[in-house]
């Protein structure tokens, strides 16, 4: 009985030293790291009653005079049902260069598709193109760009973006 036990517990004892026929590689846990803006996905703005907005560049580098364009996911995770009308631009109320913020010159469409966005309800890829006038603010360099929806009194405002204006004026 002695012999079984032995027989059993050493072969445990080898595999669990890391030693034996085969070569394991342990990996050490990560800790979980920052987001950076370098990642792959930008993240979700701040929530606003359950709503939320991440802006993705169509492209990082414009050149000088180009319109910047960007898509923008909405999602809802809250309890309310908000709708909004989308036309051919999406529907916003203002927007944010380097931190200070306009209001978007178009006005909010009044004919178009009724879109609901309900409790876990994401709507995705909708188009956006910044305005004729932020063109004169988009300087030669690094720009960071926000976005912002009003959905019946609750302001939604994005992730913020990097872009990059190239070119001489």
């Amino acid at each position: 009985m002695r012999t079984l036990r032995c027989s059993i517990l050493v072969p445990l004892l080898v595999v669990a030293a890391g030693s034996g026929c085969s070569r394991h590689t342990v990996v050490a846990p990560r800790r979980m790291q920052a987001v950076s803006s370098s990642s792959a996905e930008p993240t979700w703005g701040v929530a606003a009653e359950g709503l939320q907005c991440r802006v993705r560049p169509i492209k990082r580098v414009y050149g000088s005079g180009e319109s910047p364009t960007f898509t923008i996911d909405l999602r809802n995770q809250g309890g309310r049902i908000f709708a909004f009308r989308s036309g051919e631009q999406t529907p916003l109320s203002q927007y944010s260069i380097d931190g200070r913020w306009r209001r978007w010159p178009a006005s909010p469409p009044t004919d178009g598709k009724v879109r609901a966005l309900g409790p876990d309800v994401e709507v995705a890829d909708m188009p956006v193109i910044l305005p004729q006038d932020a063109r004169s603010l988009l300087t030669p360099g690094v720009h960071v760009v926000r976005l912002a929806f009003s959905f019946e009194g609750v302001e939604v405002v994005s992730n913020p973006v990097e872009i990059e204006i190239v070119g001489t004026r």
